[in-house]
């Protein structure tokens, strides 16, 4: 490889050296529109244009990969070179046979044809070597989304030893459908007629293999059509990196990688402003309970580097604690975290915290979550659900906490389940606080739906049953959720805190809530994740129908009919208002609750669901 790399060097030189050559008497006649004999100044231009290339590093940029970048430095290396020949034929004759004009002429023919030589090799390896030779070994392919992305993998496409052979792109808006040319490859509709076009192309004998999504804009419903017509033609699907990613880096192949979970949301994901959130938890005090949990951990690794004075991590379960400060240590240099094994419902435990660390803002994440646990331990959800999140609350009053954050769940939307009831009875608690308590202390509630890949979620369940070959159990054929990404909720939960935080009085004990987009079904879900894993549903991976749980409802909605929507102009999420009880009232809410302690547990859901009306 060495010898035919120093082989093609030699051959480069020896153009290089008879363009100098040429460039010059071309330059010359040119000028006195005659030929005349100029055999030293030939020489010297035909030696120092390939020592200067040399000295330039030139040589060490592929023909094959000639770019703009390699234009200019060519350009560069010319100058040097034209003004070190003339400088030399100067010494030798005073430059007596050649008009001065030449001088300006030569720089321009030589970057003509040298340049022109090396993009011409380029286009016909591209065009005619490597595309077409090798078109019937690679994957005929179609590219969804004809924007700077497509034109980005196309480039790429070109200049690596690629699978890939595009043969079409198709347009997210589906009111442009007029076919144009993207480096060559054709725009032949809208994803919406993506079947039409898939059956034009097989008539044509084109039978693209493998779709690939090079757009970050593509709905939840042109999603599900793409993966049913994946799944309907027998093809395979992938997406992108990033455009600077592909651009960067040599290989192609390795920049498509399978479509994700969070692919199958179908919008774009909802982020953090970083800036807005350090000027906010600058130098501030932290405190998270369920520190350990999901939501609780990506928090913490969220917020430990926007200028934190301290983070404490509470959390009944001392490992997952002790395991997320050995991680956040890595993170940060400094000493920032402090360690507190606590159980929330220890009120007395709880207050020599704030006493002790003094915390300026508390993220609630601490929570009985399982709806079937709940369901069969109801005192216990009530416990830690509703009174702990009371007396939480009542500590952060006392001590003047600059700012509470309750992290609530859609199923806290007309409940059925014990575990929704506890959580809407949260937020009321929370809201009442908001609304009519006189503290200094901002008391904030926000709610999301499911989680993708937090502990208990679908997610992880349907992936340890695909990997131990099935079956994948779903409750019903017809129940859908709101999901979302574990980083989505950590910007919400930090993007509302600042809003809220700063918000008008007349929208205290609002509720914020992310706009999830459409809700999914489970069992769509489920069939895709198999898709994924690379299996056909009910051919190589069972689905289980298994009927809804006690308090599991077919439908989650992200707020009740009893509340009142208000738009805010944030991009993300809105608030909900909602009529509230006042601190007495809620009072004795409390003591009823807690007097049902000693009932089954049917009386004490039936009580808790009256309460929460």
């Amino acid at each position: 490889m060495k010898n035919f790399l120093n082989f093609k060097i030699i051959i480069a030189i020896l153009i290089d050296s008879i363009v100098a050559g040429l460039a010059i008497n071309i330059s010359n006649y040119i000028r006195l529109n005659f030929l005349e004999d100029i055999r030293v100044e030939t020489v010297c231009a035909s030696l120092l244009l390939p020592l200067v290339f040399i000295f330039i590093g030139i040589y060490k940029r592929t023909w094959k990969y000639f770019s703009i970048d390699d234009l200019w430095s060519l350009v560069k290396a010319c100058i040097l070179a034209n003004i070190l020949t003339f400088l030399t034929i100067f010494i030798f004759n005073r430059l007596d046979n050649i008009p001065r004009l030449v001088i300006i002429l030569n720089l321009f023919t030589l970057v003509f044809f040298t340049g022109g030589i090396r993009i011409v090799y380029r286009t016909i390896f591209e065009k005619f070597i490597f595309l077409y030779s090798s078109d019937k070994a690679r994957i005929p392919t179609l590219l969804i989304g004809a924007g700077d992305n497509s034109d980005f993998f196309i480039r790429a496409n070109e200049r690596t030893n690629s699978i890939y052979n595009v043969i079409g792109i198709l347009n997210l808006d589906h009111n442009k459908n007029k076919e144009f040319l993207i480096r060559g490859v054709p725009v032949l509709g809208s994803v919406k007629d993506l079947d039409k076009i898939i059956d034009k192309l097989q008539l044509n004998k084109k039978n693209p293999q493998k779709i690939i999504i090079t757009s970050n804009n593509l709905g939840a419903k042109d999603m599900s059509n793409v993966m049913k017509t994946v799944d309907a033609k027998g093809m395979t699907i992938g997406r992108t990196q990033s455009p600077n990613q592909l651009i960067e880096r040599s290989n192609i192949n390795s920049q498509v990688k399978d479509i994700s979970i969070e692919d199958l949301l179908g919008r774009r994901q909802n982020k953090l402003e970083h800036s807005k959130m350090k000027s906010f938890l600058k130098n501030q005090t932290v405190l998270i309970t369920g520190a350990g949990g999901s939501i609780g951990s990506e928090l913490a690794r969220t917020i430990i580097s926007l200028g934190l004075k301290k983070l404490i991590l509470l959390d009944i379960s001392e490992n997952s604690i002790f395991n997320l400060a050995n991680e956040l240590k890595k993170q940060v240099q400094q000493k920032k975290t402090i360690l507190v094994c606590c159980n929330l419902r220890n009120s007395e435990e709880l207050e020599k915290v704030f006493i002790k660390y003094k915390p300026n803002i508390v993220y609630h994440a601490a929570a009985l979550k399982h709806v079937f646990i709940c369901e069969q331990n109801p005192t216990e959800a009530i416990r830690t659900n509703v009174f702990g999140t009371y007396s939480l609350a009542n500590l952060s009053e006392k001590y003047k906490v600059k700012c509470f954050v309750l992290i609530s769940t859609d199923k806290a939307v007309n409940p059925s389940s014990v575990m929704g009831a506890t959580k809407k009875f949260a937020e009321s608690i929370i809201q009442s606080k908001d609304r009519f308590s006189k503290s200094a202390t901002r008391f904030i509630t926000v709610r999301f739906g499911n989680v993708l890949g937090s502990q208990g979620s679908v997610v992880p369940l349907f992936k340890k049953q695909i990997s131990n070959g099935g079956p994948v159990t779903v409750t019903d054929k017809d129940v859908t959720r709101f999901f979302m990404t574990v980083n989505e909720a950590v910007a919400l939960v930090l993007n509302a805190t600042f809003e809220q935080y700063r918000a008008s009085a007349s929208l205290r004990g609002c509720v914020s809530v992310l706009n999830m987009g459409a809700s999914i079904k489970i069992d769509i879900l489920a069939k895709q994740m198999i898709k994924l894993a690379g299996f056909v549903p009910n051919k190589h991976i069972k689905i289980v129908y298994t009927g809804l749980t006690k308090g599991e409802k077919l439908h989650e909605s992200l707020y009740s009919k009893a509340e009142q929507k208000v738009e805010i102009g944030e991009k993300g999420f809105f608030l909900v208002k909602s009529k509230l009880s006042n601190r007495q009232d809620l009072i004795k809410k409390l003591d009823t609750l807690k007097n049902s302690y000693n009932y089954s547990n049917t009386i004490i859901k039936s009580h808790l669901l009256k309460l929460i009306k």
